[in-house]
C-alpha cells in the first residue's frame, strides 16, 4: 500500500507539471555567405536568427518573430590577411559589385517591445560596404522597388544603382479558364530612381516616370 501510495503522489505531481506551460529555451541558427569586391577583399556574412522563448498566452504557448541580425568581416587581399568586422541588424542580400563597393540589401522587421503581438514593419535599405566600413552608407528602399547595380565601369566613373518600381496587375480568371487583367483603375506611376555611389555615399539623380 505504501508504494501504491508513493506512485500516486509521483504521478499527481507529473500531472500537475503537465498543466503547466513550460518555457522553451531561445532557438538559434545561422548561415553563411560570402562575395569578393573588386579590390579583392572578401566579405563575410554570417547571418544569426535568435527565436525568443516560448510564452504562454491562455495557456497556449506563442513563439515571436526571431531577433536577426548578421555579422560582416571583411579581409583585405594583402598578405597581412587584416580584418574589420561589425554586427548589424537584419539580413544582407548582395545586389552587385560596383568598382567602389559592394551593395547590399538589409533587410529588417524589427519587434515592437510594447506590443510584441502587433504585426512587425519591414524595412529595407541598400548599403554601400566599402571605404567606409563599418560605417554603412545607406539609403531608403520603397518595399516595391527592385534594386539593380552597374557593372564595374572605366576608373573615375562612380558605381550606379537604379530602384525600378515593379507594380503588379491583379489577374481575375473567368468562366471559360482564360485570365485576363482586371479592368483599369488608377495606379501610381512607376518610376525608376537612380543613384550614384562613391561607396562613401549616394547621390541622387532626377527620378524618371515610365510610361
Amino acid at each position: 500500500m505504501r508504494l501504491i501510495a508513493v506512485v500516486s503522489v509521483v504521478c499527481l505531481v507529473a500531472v500537475a507539471a503537465g498543466a503547466q506551460v513550460v518555457p522553451v529555451a531561445p532557438v538559434f541558427y545561422g548561415f553563411r555567405n560570402s562575395v569578393i569586391d573588386h579590390n579583392g577583399r572578401v566579405v563575410v556574412f554570417d547571418v544569426s536568427y535568435l527565436y525568443p522563448p516560448v510564452l504562454a498566452v491562455d495557456a497556449i504557448p506563442v513563439r515571436f518573430p526571431p531577433t536577426l541580425t548578421t555579422r560582416v568581416t571583411v579581409i583585405e587581399s594583402s598578405a597581412a590577411a587584416r580584418k574589420q568586422d561589425a554586427q548589424y541588424e537584419g539580413t544582407f542580400q548582395v545586389v552587385g559589385v560596383g568598382r567602389y563597393a559592394v551593395y547590399a540589401i538589409i533587410t529588417n522587421y524589427p519587434i515592437s517591445t510594447l506590443l510584441p503581438q502587433a504585426a512587425p514593419s519591414i524595412t529595407r535599405q541598400l548599403v554601400a560596404i566599402g571605404p567606409s566600413f563599418p560605417t554603412l552608407p545607406s539609403v531608403d528602399i520603397p518595399l516595391q522597388s527592385d534594386v539593380k547595380v552597374s557593372p564595374v565601369g572605366d576608373d573615375g566613373v562612380l558605381d550606379t544603382i537604379a530602384f525600378v518600381d515593379n507594380t503588379i496587375t491583379p489577374l481575375l480568371g473567368v468562366a471559360t479558364g482564360s485570365v485576363e487583367p482586371l479592368p483599369p483603375t488608377p495606379v501610381q506611376r512607376r518610376t525608376v530612381q537612380m543613384y550614384q555611389s562613391d561607396g562613401k555615399s549616394f547621390n541622387a539623380l532626377p527620378v524618371v516616370t515610365l510610361p
